[in-house]
């Protein structure tokens, strides 16, 4: 049992690690050693669960993305105005966020990079569906764009507001977030 533990803690050592550098550093500016001294293992340990660094990246880069689709989509009121559902997925994204920052930064920069595997853009194009589905369901209720234009005005947005935040140019509180829901929704709705 003691044994499994101690596994169970080096991986999650690892993987926090990998986080935290492919967050910070990049995919490609961070070496495997690099992720070993900060997990304080061995390099070799890493190989013990992961082949590769790609495997590494795709492995954290899925179980975030689940994350995020099960904070999303979890007890999600189905029969709500587009409206309420609009408000309810901006303060969901807005906690996921608040909670994992590193995380959602991690998700942002590699949703386009060509380490992700076909597993991983898999888990990407599920929560673009759900997305999608919102978007169809309450199409009277938005401008006349595509489901993938809107979707990118509203991300684009919330991203440059968590950007904007993390260099200090803006503090990103309830208040803040709750102006800028409303401006967006004005942006997206007939």
């Amino acid at each position: 049992m003691q044994n499994t533990l101690q596994e169970s803690q080096k991986k999650l050592a690892i993987e926090e690690a990998a986080l935290e550098l492919f967050t910070r550093q990049g995919f490609g500016s961070t070496p495997v050693p690099s992720i070993a001294e900060r997990a304080k293992v061995g390099s070799g340990t890493i190989y013990r669960y992961f082949e590769s660094k790609e495997e590494l990246v795709n492995y954290i880069f899925q179980h975030w993305q689940e994350q995020l689709h099960q904070v999303l989509t979890e007890n999600y009121s189905e029969h709500a105005g587009s409206r309420q559902k609009f408000n309810e997925l901006w303060n969901r994204l807005a906690f996921f966020q608040s909670k994992h920052p590193v995380a959602f930064d991690f998700l942002e920069m590699m949703y386009y990079t060509p380490h992700l595997n076909k597993e991983s853009k898999n888990r990407r194009v599920r929560l673009l569906k759900f997305l999608t589905q919102l978007l169809h369901e309450g199409k009277d209720d938005f401008r006349a764009l595509s489901p993938d234009a809107l979707i990118a005005i509203v991300w684009g947005a919330f991203v440059g507001l968590v950007r904007a935040s993390t260099t200090g140019r803006i503090k990103l509180d309830e208040s803040l977030l709750a102006q800028s829901r409303e401006a967006i929704w004005q942006a997206i709705a007939k």
